[in-house]
């Protein structure tokens, strides 16, 4: 899921094409989708409460099409969408797994996640100590809150500028790790 629309967020930002990659050529079915009001689609930026259903309605249609595990993923602010998919996942479909959640860089404090509403779901954050966006101690204390595996890196900024190989191998091995690959 990609960063905040109204920052010129869409799902061609390098962070979310690299961590679909990974899925991808881990033979994993991977989507990436413009939230409302980003890129070509349609609608307007609805504080989050409409992205949250437009990420619905794509794992409803995943799942529709017979997709019984999911993994998800965001970066900035798609990670804390992400992360607020999950309860509504959890009671919108009780069998389907949710075999991990990947938050690169969420963005904890424009919107905060509640520990609690993650439930089971195995969750991995990545981020860099020269974030400048996101205040790498609120990421560093989220992360903790949550029980997450932690990887941290000194450099790249919010961004991962010049560190997108670097992040590719991490998501790869974090999901080897877990199984998911």
């Amino acid at each position: 899921l990609h960063p905040h629309p109204l920052h010129g967020g869409t799902m061609g930002n390098k962070v979310v094409t690299t961590i679909a990659r990974v899925a991808r050529d881990g033979g994993l079915p991977a989507v990436a989708f413009n939230f409302r009001g980003a890129g070509r689609s349609a609608g307007v930026w609805d504080h989050g409460q409409g992205e949250l259903l437009d990420a619905l309605a794509v794992a409803s249609r995943m799942i529709d099409q017979g997709v019984q595990t999911l993994c998800l993923a965001g970066f900035s602010f798609g990670g804390s969408i992400a992360a607020h998919l999950i309860p509504q996942l959890k009671t919108a479909y009780p069998t389907v797994e949710l075999l991990d959640l990947v938050q690169v860089a969420p963005a904890v404090e424009n919107f905060p996640i509640d520990a609690g509403s993650l439930h089971d779901v195995p969750r991995a954050v990545i981020f860099n100590a020269d974030d400048e966006v996101v205040s790498p101690e609120a990421i560093a204390t989220y992360a903790h809150s949550v029980g997450a595996t932690v990887f941290r890196s000194e450099s790249g900024g919010h961004f991962f500028h010049g560190e997108l190989t670097r992040l590719k191998s991490t998501v790869a091995s974090h999901y080897e790790s877990r199984g998911v690959l």
